[in-house]
């Protein structure tokens, strides 16, 4: 009953998203340029993550790509857009990061806004005009400069987002689970004393599955949890250690001060 209740409700989340997303041109003006999320123009885009994310993942993306409902779990609003993003790879064609810095031909995210062949499913953004050459041109020169984070501001370290978000029900299993953080993690402290996945059993006991915990060779905000075999139907729950000795950390060896939980569920194959 319980896995019914959350297909259903998914469903409906997935449907609203696409009604969001039916090719109204909200987002872009008549020139296909984008507008601002204040109505006007953004003005020209300029070849920096701020740019881009003020004229195009704010007022375009993150009409679907956003919360629980995001594709792909690819959520593209200004808190979570880089780290989900930079240094992360591609749900569709895992062989290929969604952005790769200095290289953008070899990142995803390009591909799908060029509508190039073998992307899977439709040009970005989906059901509207597709960007301008200007645009793209930003795009692929901010990726070739680094696709650094014009945005970061000082913050405290904390678990930023996952991809699943904590209590998501899937309907297909994720090949990796993406946690980012508001800082860059120590590398040194990953290993399977502070990062772990477990499987619930029917009569609730955590059984570990094996997997590989990693950072992004190219964002060390970003932490990849790699199963080691496809997981099956059944609830999953990924811990975090982040107090005591060993625990994880950032560069300067501040800890997150709490374990963290992320549960989520893969549902039977129909």
């Amino acid at each position: 009953m319980q896995i019914v209740v959350k297909r259903l409700l998914l469903v409906l989340s997935l449907s609203a998203c696409a009604a969001s997303c039916a090719g109204n041109g909200e987002g872009l003006d008549q020139n296909g340029q984008p507008i601002s999320a204040g109505g006007g123009k953004g003005g020209p885009i300029t070849a920096d993550f701020q740019s881009i994310q003020d004229n195009v993942f704010t007022p375009i993306c993150s009409k679907c790509h956003i919360g629980a409902s995001a594709p792909e779990g690819l959520q593209l609003d200004s808190t979570h857009s880089y780290n989900l993003l930079v240094g992360v790879p591609s749900n569709e064609q895992s062989n290929l990061l969604r952005v790769k810095p200095g290289d953008p031909d070899n990142s995803y995210m390009v591909h799908k806004i060029e509508g190039l062949p073998r992307i899977a499913g439709g040009q970005m953004p989906l059901g509207e005009a597709p960007l301008t050459q200007a645009t793209i041109d930003a795009i692929r020169q901010w990726i070739t400069n680094g696709a650094s984070n014009s945005t970061a501001t000082a913050q405290d370290f904390a678990m930023q987002t996952s991809a699943p978000l904590d209590r998501s029900a899937l309907i297909k299993p994720p090949a990796r689970i993406v946690v980012t953080f508001t800082q860059d993690l120590d590398t040194s402290l990953i290993n399977d004393d502070t990062v772990s996945l477990e499987k619930f059993t029917e009569d609730s006991i955590a059984l570990r599955i094996p997997a590989v915990a990693a950072l992004s060779t190219d964002n060390f905000a970003v932490l990849m949890i790699t199963p080691r075999k496809a997981l099956d139907a059944g609830d999953y729950r990924v811990i975090l250690r982040g107090t005591d000795g060993g625990a994880l950390a950032n560069l300067q060896g501040r800890t997150l001060g709490a374990n963290v939980t992320i549960k989520f569920s893969v549902e039977p194959a129909p």
